[in-house]
């Protein structure tokens, strides 16, 4: 959902241990991998393809794509096309806006509708107030009054959406939004269907622990995704997943916390307290929306699992697992569909 410390960590692990196969297509197909650094993290590419030039003509192509996205959904430049709709806030204008930033707002509301608040994009003023306190050499919660005015510009109600007119009016003063819990969700959907535009169908896009994935490589029927189980060493059990044609996406506490006086935050701020949450959830979605798969994933780490796991059923072509540390051991929830994509535990 919403970032404070370091760039999301790659709680999600593209298995290094993906197998190359020996013989590949009669095409002859070669595997290429290709890095470049966008809104605000490592985008990752693997591909195969013929030859290396029109890997890289497609890659680059992404890229660029990926870069468009991010100036139109950017709450850091201060000159995007989200952060000139935030300016609007309160004047009751209705801002018709591109239809890259429609689909990710009216996919948010839905989403926040389904979580009854748990993510809500609205929550740019909270974000930015945290951003601040972590400059700090020794961060505080905010007192209560600062977090009733924070709270008090926050809620994806307040965010009116006319589908017919392409419009957007942000009803309270001094709204902000943040895209950061859905965008790279888009973002590396839509890398992939420029890449898969060019006649290459085995593609991976990683967009910072999103990984969007096309066909599965040549003489396989899945790509291997490694999804650890809420702790940070590196030999600690993992999730196997076998996956194609989806979105997988981790949200956590594993790597971005904060602790302060003793007591650990996650960078997932709840919109509904403005605080992170110390309950130590970490949720693995796998959808073929990966707006869904990135929403959906922070929203979880929120929410009772229970309560979360019977929204997840639900929803089309979406499965969850959800993990809480809770210092003697690790819990487990995972939706119904879930154990089809899962392979046996690894150590």
């Amino acid at each position: 959902m919403h970032k404070y410390l370091l760039l999301r960590s790659l709680t999600i692990i593209l298995s290094a241990f993906l197998i190359i196969p020996e013989q590949l297509t009669a095409q002859d197909l070669e595997r290429y991998s290709f890095r470049s650094f966008h809104m605000g993290t490592q985008f990752s590419v693997v591909l195969y393809a013929e030859d290396e030039s029109i890997a890289k003509m497609a890659s680059d192509a992404a890229f660029e794509r990926v870069e468009v996205l991010n100036g139109i959904m950017s709450d850091y430049i201060e000159e995007s096309e989200l952060n000139t709709l935030s300016q609007t806030s309160g004047s009751s204008k209705a801002v018709k806006v591109s239809d890259e930033l429609f689909e990710v707002l009216y996919t948010a509301k839905q989403i926040s509708e389904n979580t009854n608040g748990f993510f809500d994009v609205t929550i740019g003023p909270m974000t930015r107030a945290w951003r601040a306190k972590r400059m700090m050499p020794e961060p505080q919660l905010p007192d209560a009054a600062e977090l009733e005015e924070l709270m008090s510009r926050v809620g994806f109600r307040y965010m009116i959406l006319n589908e017919d007119s392409k419009t957007v009016q942000l009803e309270k003063e001094n709204m902000r939004l943040d895209l950061g819990g859905i965008a790279k969700g888009y973002a590396a959907e839509e890398a992939v269907r420029v890449i898969q535009s060019f006649g290459i169908r085995s593609v991976l896009v990683d967009a910072g622990g999103d990984i969007t994935l096309g066909d599965a490589p040549p003489g396989r029927d899945s790509w291997d995704v490694a999804v650890p189980k809420i702790r940070r060493d590196p030999s600690a059990e993992h999730i196997r997943l076998r996956l194609s044609d989806k979105t997988v996406t981790t949200s956590g506490d594993m790597f971005q916390y904060i602790e302060i006086d003793g007591v650990r935050y996650s960078h997932i701020i709840n919109p509904k307290t403005g605080i992170g949450s110390t309950d130590r959830f970490q949720a693995t979605v796998i959808s073929s929306n990966g707006m869904y798969a990135d929403a959906f994933a922070s929203a979880l780490t929120l929410m009772n699992p229970e309560d979360g796991i019977a929204l997840i059923n639900r929803i089309e072509e979406t499965e969850a697992i959800i993990f809480q540390n809770t210092g003697e051991e690790i819990l487990e929830w995972k939706s119904k569909g879930f154990n089809r994509y899962a392979q046996s535990a690894e150590h």
